[in-house]
């Protein structure tokens, strides 16, 4: 892969690099230690993941701006969700990464399990936060989904801010003045329409992990939020009953952003999490 540029953010490098024929822009935190990618929900920016990742001290941090979001170039066409798990793993072979802990947000953590099923080679352990299983789990409410898929919410501050009690609800949802304050990585970077429309045309095609959940064989984490209204928490606990050995965790009085906006309760669950998985990996 032809690297274009690298700019320097404290501790963290950005990078774009040419995958599947797009400029992408990737953010690595060089450590110690098997790395841990990090994909994002519907229209994020990897700037989004500060709350958590200045959390996680000391860890080889990987995080890449999906296609048509934050400074990647637009996608040329709608991906399957295996081509999304493909673009994923085309990122690690760009930094020379051969196996990684995966931990996806809501859109992405539907793509952090196909990579699971499809590439478990390349996954040290799973970490699925605010997200379901597809077709066959429990579907949001028609009205979150529309309100969530409005492009508006991703360009126009004020609509944002007026729907957050409907799409996240949690604290953010209380508070929505937090996204210029506190979250104000979420929205760094103007969304595309073809970004976010890929993204939702990928979602529309009736992808479902609900036949194939029970064979994976990695550690895996689920985190869900009792509020959250995109991806209510019996998703969570579904998918824990499914996966062999999963672990789960619900957090009280949090919506669909709790990694974001309450990030200190699943940061130490997560850092715990790796940890364990370090000290398996060295037996």
């Amino acid at each position: 892969m032809a690297k274009v540029a690298k700019i320097r953010y404290s501790t963290m490098e950005d990078t774009f690099l040419r995958i599947k024929d797009l400029k992408v822009r990737i953010r690595r935190r060089p450590e110690q230690g098997t790395p841990l990618l990090l994909i994002n929900g519907l229209g994020a920016c990897l700037e989004a993941w500060e709350p958590l990742t200045k959390r996680l001290p000391g860890r080889d941090i990987i995080a890449v701006d999906h296609p048509g979001t934050g400074l990647s170039s637009p996608p040329n066409y709608i991906f399957s969700m295996y081509e999304n798990a493909e673009f994923y793993m085309a990122a690690l072979d760009a930094v020379g990464v051969e196996k990684a802990n995966v931990l996806g947000f809501s859109f992405g953590g539907t793509i952090a399990q196909e990579i699971a099923h499809s590439f478990p080679e390349r996954v040290s352990s799973l970490i699925l936060c605010g997200t379901n299983a597809g077709t066959g789990s429990f579907p949001a409410d028609p009205f979150t989904i529309m309100c969530a898929a409005n492009p508006l919410r991703y360009m126009v501050p004020t609509v944002r801010e007026m729907m957050a009690p409907f799409v996240y609800r949690g604290r953010v949802g209380r508070n929505p003045q937090l996204f210029e304050t506190e979250l104000q990585g979420w929205y760094a970077h103007r969304t595309t329409m073809l970004g976010v429309g890929a993204q939702i045309g990928t979602m529309m095609m009736g992808w479902s992990s609900m036949p194939w959940l029970a064979s994976l064989d990695v550690p895996t984490l689920v985190l869900g939020a009792e509020e959250d209204p995109l991806a209510p928490p019996a998703n969570s606990e579904l998918i824990a009953s499914i996966v062999p050995g999963a672990e789960c965790h619900v957090y009280d009085e949090a919506g669909h952003l709790f990694l974001f906006d309450q990030p200190e309760a699943p940061s130490k669950h997560i850092a715990d999490f790796l940890d364990r998985v370090a000290a398996m990996e060295a037996q």
